[in-house]
C-alpha cells in the first residue's frame, strides 16, 4: 500500500496547493502499459473543516484504493468548504476544472464521467455535494460520509454569536459567504441547490449516532439518495470507520445499491 505526496501551482488558486494521492496495488495496474493507454477510475475526496488530506490516512482510504483498483485523491481545502469564496480562492472552480487537468496531466486518470467520482467527510461532504450538483457532466456519483450540509443553520448560529461547531467564525463565514444573513436559497444552499433536481448519483454514509443525521435524511429525500448505515458499534471510532468503508464502496459501485 501507498500514497503520495503531490504539490503543485494552481493559476485558478493564485498560489501552490498539496494533495495526497492514494494508489491501486500494483496487481490491479498494468505495469506493460508502455504507452498509458490504460486509464483508471478516480475519487476525488473532500476532508473536514479544521482537517488537512492528511486525516485520511488515519481511515480505511488507502486500503480502499488498494483493494478497488482506482485512485483515491484528497486535496487540501484550506477553509473554503469546497466553495468559490467571495473574498478568497475560487474552490469550486479548482476542484471541478484545474485539479483534474493537472493531475491527469501526471497520472494514468480516466477523463470518463463514469469514472470520476467525488465525496467528502463532515463539510468536506457539503462541497462534494455542492461540486456534483453544480457539474454533473464532471462527476457522476458523489459520496457523503457524516455530511454536514445545513450552512444556513450555521451562519444564523455564527451571526447569533453562538459556536459553529465547524472551525468557522463569522467572519471567516462572510469570506466564504459574503453576507451570511442571506444563504437560504441561494446558491450555497444545498437543499435548495438539491431542489432543481441535477446531478448523478447520491449517497449517504452515516454513522449511527450523528448528530446532522436529520439534515442528512432531508437531503438524501431531495436527491433521492441511498443511505447507507455504519450499523452499531459501542466505539463512536469504529461506526465512522464502517461509514467510510461503505461509503467508499458504494460509490465505487461495489456496495449496497
Amino acid at each position: 500500500m501507498a500514497y503520495l505526496e503531490f504539490n503543485a501551482l494552481s493559476t485558478v488558486l493564485c498560489s501552490s496547493f498539496s494533495a495526497k494521492i492514494f494508489l491501486p496495488e500494483m496487481d490491479k495496474l498494468l505495469l506493460d502499459d508502455e504507452r498509458h493507454e490504460k486509464k483508471y477510475p478516480v475519487l476525488w475526496l473532500l476532508h473536514n473543516e479544521g482537517g488537512t488530506a492528511l486525516d485520511f490516512t488515519a481511515m480505511p482510504v488507502e486500503k480502499c484504493a488498494v483493494e478497488m483498483g482506482i485512485f483515491i485523491i484528497a486535496p487540501d481545502a484550506q477553509h473554503t468548504l469546497g466553495t468559490d469564496m467571495v473574498y478568497g480562492p475560487k474552490y469550486e472552480e479548482f476542484l471541478s476544472k484545474e485539479f483534474p487537468a493537472i493531475c491527469r496531466n501526471n497520472l494514468p486518470l480516466s477523463k470518463e464521467r463514469e469514472e470520476n467520482w467525488i465525496g467528502g467527510v463532515g463539510t468536506g461532504a457539503y462541497g462534494a455535494v455542492k461540486a456534483a450538483l453544480n457539474h454533473p457532466e464532471v462527476f457522476s456519483r458523489c459520496v457523503a460520509v457524516d455530511g454536514i450540509f445545513d450552512m444556513d443553520a450555521i451562519c444564523k448560529k455564527a451571526l447569533n454569536g453562538g459556536d459553529t461547531g465547524i472551525c468557522h467564525t463569522t467572519e471567516s463565514l462572510k469570506a466564504v459567504f459574503g453576507s451570511i444573513g442571506e444563504l437560504a436559497g441561494s446558491r450555497n444552499d444545498i437543499f435548495a441547490l438539491a431542489g432543481e433536481g441535477k446531478g448523478g448519483a447520491f449517497g449517504f454514509a452515516l454513522s449511527e449516532d450523528w448528530e446532522y443525521m436529520e439534515e442528512n435524511l432531508k437531503l438524501s429525500g431531495i436527491l433521492e439518495g441511498t443511505v447507507l448505515s455504519s450499523g452499531h458499534y459501542d466505539d463512536r471510532d469504529l461506526q465512522f470507520y464502517e461509514a467510510v468503508k461503505k461509503g467508499l464502496s458504494w460509490v465505487c459501485g461495489k456496495g449496497e445499491k
